[in-house]
Order: C-alpha cells, then structure tokens, then sequence
C-alpha cells in the first residue's frame, strides 16, 4: 500500500508539474525591451529561429548575432540564401558556432562569444518550448551574461485556440523530461562541488591545527 501511494504522489508530482511546464511556455513572450541587448544567439534546430534571429539583427536589437550549433556541412552564403539575407550583413555582423552539440555545448558558446565581444547582455532566440532548458544551462555557465529569452513558436506546436497539438504535446513531454534532467544534473553538480570544498577546507584546517 505504502509502495502504491509513493508511485501516486510521485506522478500527481511529475503530471502537476508537466501542467505548470506548459503552461509556462504556452505564456512565454517576447520581451518588450529587446533593443537594451548587446547581442543576439539563435540555437539551431528550426528555419524560423534564425529567420527572427536575422530581423532583429536587422532592425538593430543587437549588434552581432551568433548562431550556435551550425551543421560543419553548412556555410554563412548558405544560411544567407536560405534566409534571404544580403551576404554582406553576415560577413559584416554574423558568426557562426560549428562546436555546439547539444544545449549546455550552445550555453557554453555563447558564454564565451559574449566575452570575447564584451557582450553583457543576448537575446536568447529558440524555440519556446527550450526556453526553459536553453536558461537553465545557461545560469549553470560560470560567468555567463545576463539573458533574455526570446521565444519563437513553432507552427505544429499550438492550435488556434492555444492549447497544444498532439506533436505539441508529445515535444512538451520530451522537453519537460529533458529539463527535470537538467535540474537534477545541476542539483546533483552543487551538491558534489559543495561537499568538495568542505573536504577542501577541512583538510586546510587540520593542516593549519597542527602547526
């Protein structure tokens, strides 16, 4: 009886916060002072990220733009063609991030791409739905800059009414489990790192008690 009620909390726990995961992104927006960031990153993984990234460039919401997670297979004048920009703005205002695999591989990247230019703020271009993840791994980067998440919805994702479709539905469950693992890898990272500098400086003060 005791086993049944644990696994029922746990997934009342795990379903209640899948709902709040939801509607979180279902109510995501974009912000209304864009313009106050230094630079803009799009994470790859859809043609409308980088179309947006591409117009506030345009309309001068950052100075640089970087696009984290490029296929190695795909160059800036391809990326130009697809988006219908003018070369001449990605070789002036554009870099591309080969080095990226995965999300905390973007965080890091961008991380590093915002000292190197002395960037103190980024709108952060993704999908909503990676939202949530995309500023977890950032917070998790040593020193990473200050970031404002800038949403773009998927057209299969949400019906006209705003609740999900059925892929949208699936996509939110996979992401939500991604972020539960996400916060129990970084829970998990403090605990060791914390525990790590105990031993540290307990062993600084029994080196120093016998002196």
């Amino acid at each position: 009886m005791a086993v049944f009620l644990l696994g029922f909390a746990a997934a009342s726990y795990l379903a209640g916060g899948f709902v709040r995961f939801a509607r979180d992104v279902a109510l995501l927006t974009t912000p209304p002072e864009a313009a106050q960031a230094d630079g803009i990153v799009v994470l790859t993984g859809g043609e409308q990220r980088l179309q947006q990234g591409i117009e506030l460039l345009r309309s001068g919401e950052g100075q640089r733009l970087l696009v984290s997670g490029v296929n190695r297979g795909t160059s800036a004048k391809a990326l130009a063609r697809t988006t219908g920009t003018d070369s001449a703005l990605f070789e002036c205002c554009v870099d591309l991030d080969y080095e990226a695999l995965n999300t905390i591989g973007n965080a890091e990247m961008a991380t590093r791409w915002a000292h190197r230019h002395g960037f103190r703020r980024l709108l952060l271009v993704t999908s909503d739905y990676h939202i949530p993840r995309s500023l977890l791994e950032m917070a998790d980067v040593p020193d990473a800059p200050e970031v404002v998440p800038y949403p773009v919805s998927p057209d299969k994702l949400w019906r006209a009414d705003g609740w999900p479709t059925r892929l949208g539905l699936r996509l939110l469950a996979t992401e939500y489990a991604k972020v539960l693992a996400v916060k129990a890898r970084v829970a998990w990272h403090h605990v060791v790192t914390a525990d790590g500098e105990r031993r540290v400086a307990g062993h600084v003060g029994s080196q120093a008690s016998f002196k």
